[in-house]
């Protein structure tokens, strides 16, 4: 099997059509290579941007990609899109995190109305799978490429970083360290799994009488005695759960019961919590009468 490794650099640009900001990509860099991890070829291209002309400064900074090099050097991104296409072929696609494809994705609806990337064959998050394989994976914060290589102990000094095709490199070398082949079936999915992955919508289940809602999931034990709770009143929604009054019949301590069920693209979540209960503040009305005289 081959591998190809792909890099984005992109600009933050302002579209009028969209209205809003987008990663408008600037440079395609990708490694390919073999299981003995020997290259075979190396794609890099610049993409003249359309939608800003003009590069922001931290981009200018990091990249010392210019301007004029983009202008004199760049391609449609459409046409270059289509070169990487014919490059990737039926090869493992790899990228350090899902923001090169969200990136592919955005681009490609703005040029070609649509944000297929059913031309993806196989792909695998190497970030992920760098994160997981180091034991260091955590939801919350994303492994940065400089860390990654910092614990294997790949040497940084000597390495260009923020150019497209240097940065697939280097994703290349952090990979032939951690390089499992019995483990990447598990990082392994279609374009149709990831398109659906990265296009899912969280939302909470708002039906009580939904299927997926557990029953079992409320009921409360006591936070002191560890009794089930009696329900005092029917449970409402409220802010996206359910809410209820509880009572302990042994610690005489009446209680707020929160639930909420929500869907994720991988599975189902559910939050409780149970808090002192508090009674409604009633409204009054001010009949103040004010003297104008």
């Amino acid at each position: 099997m081959d591998f190809v490794i792909l890099d984005l650099e992109w600009n933050s640009s302002y579209s009028k059509k969209s209205k809003g900001f987008m990663s408008e990509i600037i440079e395609f860099g990708a490694v390919k290579f073999n299981e003995k991890f020997e290259i075979i070829d190396t794609f890099s291209m610049l993409v003249a941007p359309q939608i800003s002309k003009k590069l922001s400064g931290k981009v200018k900074e990091l990249t010392n990609i210019s301007n004029e090099e983009l202008a004199k050097g760049g391609a449609a991104y459409t046409h270059v899109l289509s070169k990487f296409k014919k490059f990737l072929g039926k090869d493992m696609l790899m990228t350090w995190g899902t923001c090169d494809i969200l990136a592919i994705m955005e681009n490609t609806k703005y040029y070609e109305k649509h944000d297929r990337i059913d031309f993806i064959d196989k792909y695998c998050d190497l970030q992920y799978y760098c994160a997981d394989v180091l034991g260091v994976y955590d939801a919350g914060q994303q492994l940065g490429l400089a860390p990654a290589a910092e614990l294997i102990g790949l040497d940084l000094s000597d390495i260009v970083q923020h150019r497209a095709l240097q940065d697939s490199m280097l994703s290349m070398a952090i990979f032939k360290k951690l390089y499992y082949p019995e483990k990447l079936p598990k990082y392994t999915e279609t374009a149709d799994a990831l398109h659906y992955r990265l296009t899912f919508k969280p939302y909470f289940l708002t039906d009580i009488n939904d299927p997926l809602v557990n029953k079992s999931e409320f009921i409360f034990t006591c936070d002191k005695c560890g009794r089930n709770m009696e329900l005092l009143s029917e449970w409402t929604l409220k802010n996206r759960g359910f809410t209820a009054t509880l009572y302990c019949n042994k610690c005489c301590q009446k209680m707020t019961g929160k639930v909420k069920f929500r869907i994720n693209y991988n599975g189902m979540s559910i939050k409780k919590k149970l808090t002192p209960f508090s009674e409604p503040v009633e409204e009054t009305q001010n009949n103040t009468e004010v003297n104008n005289s």
